[in-house]
């Protein structure tokens, strides 16, 4: 039995081998180093349109104008028998960002089992994001974040107001260690301030991990 191409199934390859071309066409403008994580997709050709035989390299044209806009216009073109059309292919450039599994509640820590990584448009963007889960992970989050959001630092605690820490000081060759109680909220590396239990004295320490903080002696 033989199956042969039909020529609407000609039509129709021809049409997807366009669509790539243009899609790559546009990623190799607007990211000819690879330096950026830009996805292309242009938009289907209507079926009625047919696509002639061009027996010469197709060429892909857009003005720098278009090429700043989320929708590119593309001009394809066939020299050898001045056939053209114009194609829109969206491009998005896109962040690696940390969001949020499942929705979670005030006090949640943060793990692999609930956080993982999507990449986003960076338009849609408003506020300072993570792009590495190890960043996250021990952390805990202070009010109620559904699903698919990204994790906001400024809704993070790696200390949080009222837990039990760790109270390290000294230098590589001594290290003194005592225990002390939260008394603000702090983010990896800030400083906030804690009570040490044993001498109930209020001091200044920069967060250094979950549940530690440090001081300079």
């Amino acid at each position: 039995m033989y199956t042969g191409i039909t020529a609407a199934d000609e039509n129709n390859l021809t049409k997807q081998q366009l669509i790539r071309e243009a899609e790559k066409f546009v990623l190799g403008q607007l990211d000819p180093e690879s330096i950026k994580t830009i996805d292309v997709e242009a938009m289907p050709i209507d079926q009625r349109v047919e696509i002639p035989e061009c027996t010469s390299t197709l060429t892909f044209s857009s003005s720098p104008e278009a090429l700043s806009q989320s929708n590119v216009s593309v001009k394809a073109q066939c020299n050898n028998n001045d056939w053209y059309m114009f194609m829109v292919v969206k491009a998005t450039e896109t962040q690696p960002v940390v969001v949020i599994s499942s929705a979670v509640s005030p006090g949640t820590l943060l793990t692999e089992d609930n956080i993982h990584i999507i990449n986003m448009d960076k338009k849609r963007l408003r506020r300072s994001t993570f792009s590495d889960i190890e960043d996250v992970v021990g952390a805990r989050i202070k009010r109620r974040v559904s699903a698919g959001r990204p994790v906001n630092p400024n809704n993070l605690c790696y200390v949080c107001k009222g837990d039990s820490v760790t109270i390290s000081a000294g230098n590589p060759s001594m290290r003194v260690k005592t225990s002390g109680v939260a008394l603000e909220d702090g983010r990896m590396g800030e400083t906030i301030q804690v009570k040490n239990r044993r001498s109930n004295k209020k001091i200044y320490a920069r967060v250094s991990s979950t549940g530690q903080v440090e001081i300079g002696i």
